[in-house]
C-alpha cells in the first residue's frame, strides 16, 4: 500500500508542528511521531503501536529537515525493512541537520531580515509582504520536495537533499549578506536614495570576495563598515 495524496498532504501538515512539544529528555521525538502516524497507519507491518514506538526515543534535527527524514523512514517501512531505521536514524537527523542550520539559520534568515529591514527602513510595506512570502515559499518547497524525494527514494532521496542544499551551494548564496548588510547600513546611516546605498552595498560585496580569496573573516569587515558607519554619522 502506497501513501495517498491526502495522507502526503496530512503529514506535512503535521510536521510544521514537529516541535509543539518539545522537550529536553527526547527533543522533537513526539512531535515526529505525530507527524509520522497517517503514513505508520498505512505502511506499518507491526501495527501503529509496535511503529510508534520505534520513533519516540531521542529524534531531533533541523525541523525544515524533518519530512524529508519521515519520507525516507516511511518508505523503509513500506518495504518492511525496519533494521534499518535504528541505523540510518542518528546519521541521517545530524547531517541534514547540520545542512538545514547553515542554509536557513546561517543563511537565508539573516539575508531575510536584511531585506525586511531595508524594506521598513525605504517605506516599502509591500518588500515586507514579499520577502516573508520568499522565505515561506523556500521553506514550503523545501518540506515537500524533501518529503516526496525521501519517501520516492529512500535513504537516496536524503542525498539528494543533501546535493541540493550543500555547503558549498550555500556559501555561493550566502555571498549576498554583504552586499545587503552594506545597502543597509547605507540606509541606516542617512544616506538619500537607492543609488548611494547601492554603492556601498556594492563596496562591501566586493571587499568581502577579496577577504574570501585571501582567507579573512568576513564578519570583521561587516564590524569594520558598522563602526565606521556609526562614526561618520557621530561626526556630520
Amino acid at each position: 500500500m502506497r501513501l495517498s495524496r491526502g495522507a502526503t498532504a496530512e503529514i506535512l501538515w503535521r510536521s510544521l508542528f514537529i516541535q509543539g512539544a518539545w522537550n529536553f529528555k527526547g527533543m522533537q521525538n513526539i512531535g515526529f511521531v505525530y507527524a509520522m502516524v497517517p503514513g505508520l497507519k498505512r505502511l506499518a507491518a507491526d501495527g501503529i503501536e509496535k511503529a510508534a514506538a520505534r520513533y519516540v526515543r531521542f529524534f531531533n534535527t533541523h525541523p525544515y529537515m524533518a519530512p524529508t527524514i519521515m519520507g525516507v523512514f516511511l518508505k523503509l517501512e513500506e518495504q518492511g525493512d525496519t533494521t534499518t531505521v535504528d541505523k540510518l536514524k542518528q546519521t541521517i537527523s545530524s547531517s541534514l541537520a547540520a545542512i538545514g542550520d547553515t542554509f536557513f539559520w546561517a543563511t537565508l534568515k539573516p539575508m531575510i531580515a536584511l531585506l525586511f529591514l531595508l524594506s521598513a527602513m525605504l517605506g516599502q510595506p509591500w518588500g515586507i509582504v514579499l520577502v516573508l512570502v520568499a522565505y515561506n515559499s523556500v521553506h514550503a518547497w523545501v518540506m515537500t520536495w524533501g518529503f516526496v524525494h525521501g519517501y520516492r527514494n529512500g535513504p537516496g532521496g536524503a542525498l539528494e537533499m543533501g546535493k541540493a542544499l550543500s555547503v558549498d551551494r550555500t556559501r555561493k548564496i550566502a555571498y549576498a549578506i554583504p552586499l545587503l548588510a552594506g545597502m543597509t547600513l547605507a540606509s541606516l546611516s542617512g544616506w538619500q536614495g537607492a543609488g548611494s546605498g547601492l554603492a556601498v552595498g556594492a563596496g562591501v560585496f566586493l571587499a568581502t570576495l577579496v577577504a574570501e580569496r585571501f582567507k579573512l573573516g568576513v564578519f570583521w569587515i561587516f564590524y569594520g563598515v558598522f563602526t565606521l558607519t556609526l562614526i561618520w554619522t557621530i561626526i556630520r
